[in-house]
């Protein structure tokens, strides 16, 4: 079993080296540990809630290095800037379209299935000539917990 376990993570490091070289980016320690981090989470986070989840795995990584590795993976594709609530871009290792819902009380954001967005891109290129490479597609709102907040 524990053969298994060590292969599986041998495959998923070279299928990351692999992902970061087409992308044209070094797979370093400390690219990897942002990388794993974000791809682990799934509560968006922003630049700073990943450098202090990284520097317990690597104490001597600095904000800087955060900031220029969340900007070259998101400029490779390999992670997506999913919206700006009070200033703070935050991030999504989910690369695959998918909706999100920001509570505009609390600023939580959320992944939403709403299943195959390819039909309304295709009409939207029909109808106006346009190419879409891709969707970002956010939800506004207040989520249960705050507006239960509001009314006690």
């Amino acid at each position: 079993m524990k053969a298994k376990s060590s292969l599986r993570r041998v495959n998923k490091k070279t299928a990351m080296r692999m992902a970061f070289h087409s992308s044209g980016l070094r797979l370093t320690r400390q690219r990897l540990a942002i990388y794993r981090e974000l791809t682990g989470r799934y509560d968006h986070p922003d630049v700073d809630m990943l450098y202090q989840a990284v520097r317990k795995r690597v104490p001597r990584i600095s904000l800087f290095t955060v900031y220029r590795t969340v900007n070259a993976m998101e400029t490779a594709g390999l992670i997506r800037r999913v919206a700006t609530w009070k200033g703070h871009a935050r991030y999504d290792g989910n690369i695959r379209t998918h909706a999100h819902f920001l509570c505009e009380t609390c600023g939580k954001i959320e992944d939403m299935d709403i299943g195959d967005v390819s039909d309304l891109c295709r009409r939207v290129e029909a109808e106006t000539g346009l190419t879409v490479r891709r969707v970002d597609l956010i939800f506004y709102g207040e989520e249960t917990e705050c507006a239960a907040k509001e009314i006690s």
